[in-house]
Formats: C-alpha cells, sequence, structure tokens
C-alpha cells in the first residue's frame, strides 16, 4: 500500500489543485504535499446522515475539521462509525476525494483511540508539516529544491511571505498546548464553557455563543478559533452541525 500523507485539517481544507503523482490524482496542498491516501487522527465530534445511504463524521483537530463519509459499500466501516459516540478520539486512514462538501474523506479503517495517540500524531504531522514549510521558505528565497512540486504549490496559491506566514501559524496551532491556549484569552475560553455548560444535554446553538462573545467585544473569528480549539481538545462536541454540547 502507498505510504500514507499526514496533514492537518486547516491545510486539507484550502488545497484545490489536483496532480498526477506516481500514476495516481493527488490534491495537492499549499505546502506541497501530495495528497491521495490520509491518516489522521482528531476528535469525532458529531455524526450525521443515515446509515442506509451514507454517514458523514466530523473530526476535529486543533486547526479545522476533517469530513469522513462512509457507505453502505463499505458496511464493516458503517457498523463501526455508527457505533461510535461522540466525543471520541478516533484513526482514521483514507482516500482524500473532492465533491460538492469540498474534500471527504472515504475510510479504510477506523478505529478509536486515546489523547496520547492523538498527541503523537499532532507532533508527527506538525514535524512533516515543517520539512514541507522548509522547502517552500528555501524556494521563496531563490534557493534549488528538490521537490519540483513545491514551485508548483507556490504558483497554484499564490504562496508570499504573508501566505508563508499563515501556513507556519497553522502548523504552530496544531502544538499549542492548552495552558497556553487558556492564557491566550481565559476569559473568552471560560464564558464558552460556562454557556455551554449551562446548556446541558439541549446544547447551545453556535450562533448564539457568537453573539455572547460579540457581547463581549470579540470578533467573529476569535470565537470560532477558540470553539476550534474546545473541540480539537474533546471539551465539546457537534451532535448536529451549528450545535455545541458538553462532552
Amino acid at each position: 500500500m502507498e505510504a500514507a500523507a499526514r496533514i492537518f485539517a486547516g491545510e486539507l481544507g484550502m488545497a484545490t489543485r489536483t496532480v498526477r503523482h506516481a500514476g495516481v490524482d493527488c490534491l495537492l496542498t499549499p505546502s506541497g504535499a501530495r495528497v491521495h491516501l490520509l491518516y489522521l487522527v482528531g476528535a469525532l465530534t458529531a455524526t450525521s446522515g443515515d446509515a442506509r445511504s451514507a454517514l458523514v463524521a466530523r473530526i476535529a483537530d486543533p486547526t479545522g475539521v476533517f469530513l469522513i463519509r462512509a457507505t453502505p459499500r463499505e458496511p464493516d466501516l458503517l457498523a463501526v462509525l455508527a457505533g461510535i459516540t461522540p466525543p471520541s478520539f478516533v484513526a482514521v486512514l483514507g482516500y482524500a476525494e473532492t465533491g460538492r462538501q469540498g474534500t471527504v474523506v472515504r475510510p479504510v479503517s477506523i478505529a478509536t483511540v486515546d489523547r496520547a495517540a492523538r498527541d503523537r500524531w499532532l507532533v508527527r504531522t506538525a514535524d512533516l508539516s515543517a520539512a514541507r514549510l522548509e522547502e517552500v521558505a528555501a524556494h521563496l528565497r531563490g534557493e534549488q529544491v528538490a521537490d519540483p512540486l513545491v514551485d508548483e504549490a507556490i504558483q497554484a496559491y499564490g504562496i508570499d511571505a504573508r501566505s508563508f506566514e499563515r501556513l507556519r501559524e497553522l502548523a504552530l496551532q496544531a502544538l499549542a498546548p492548552v495552558p497556553d491556549a487558556q492564557a491566550a484569552d481565559p476569559g473568552l475560553r471560560n464564558l464558552l464553557l460556562e454557556r455551554i455548560d449551562a446548556g446541558g444535554r439541549d446544547g447551545v446553538e453556535q450562533s448564539e455563543l457568537i453573539s455572547l462573545g460579540a457581547a463581549r467585544g470579540c470578533r467573529r473569528v476569535e470565537v470560532e478559533d477558540a470553539l476550534a480549539r474546545l473541540l480539537g481538545e474533546g471539551e465539546c462536541y457537534m451532535p448536529r452541525r451549528g450545535l455545541i454540547r458538553r462532552a
């Protein structure tokens, strides 16, 4: 079997370019990763759909969300996915496919794991991201790089100093320890958790949490980032799109 790529959800969500590599069509990401077979670990926060047609799971890492789609063509995988109760840390091996929902992963295997496994995946994926970004940085400095797809990625996504810095920050965000995240804005984090706690089993609409943050003077993007961190840490989950419930 081919080697599986490791990529953060935030960068995978940016990928729109398809290239032919080793006889297969792959997604080319902004940092130059080729993604066909993908290995990911994150917090399964919600599952939607019908086991008779298809189930779509949202799996969060600290940078964003992967969408996993299992169909009756893989009944064993469909049964495994249907049997996992959010929130749970899961490891998924699957193929990245583009469609109407954007990039979706078609699973080959799904297994529940613990937080330590998730953390190991974060560290290894950050290391691989850093190595790719070194190649991008070298190319931007005008140096020769061995991988010709680095240039294609830079051209396809218009990578410059500013967008390079955003990619670097994305990788750092994935590794940011929870105490540091709390130190950045403990008030917002605590405010969101208190409201989610108060919502109990009914949960809280994401739009209400965004309004709550706005009343405190926080921008929408800051609230969404704080919620993404909480989902990635397994503190809360989405029983359906737009509804947040405490784990």
